[in-house]
């Protein structure tokens, strides 16, 4: 059902009885503004919304899993068994012998 502004003013109390059964579209100059719908209806359509909450820990286990590599072949110079060492970079401070 669609109600203008003026009307809705005049008649809000069997709007809001009617939005217990169905949304009720709301318009100004033929344009749809606003929809008033029950309390019940707002919040399953809030709940459906929002994804379930995950902690910090969670997110990034899923993206080591999403992004982990599956071998050494994007590591310069690594050899197999050396991944180590390719991570690792020199001591500036040791003897250059």
């Amino acid at each position: 059902m669609s109600i203008s502004i003026a009307q809705t003013r005049q008649q809000l109390s069997a709007l809001i009885a009617a939005a217990q059964q169905q949304p009720q579209v709301i318009t100004n100059r033929n344009k749809a503004v606003a929809v008033l719908v029950s309390a019940d209806y707002f919040q399953h359509s809030e709940a459906a919304g929002k994804p379930p909450a995950q902690s910090f820990y969670s997110q990034l286990e899923q993206l080591r899993q999403t992004y982990a590599p599956e071998d050494d072949t994007g590591l310069a110079g690594a050899e197999a068994g050396t991944r180590s060492s390719a991570w690792q970079r020199a001591n500036a401070f040791a003897d250059p012998s």
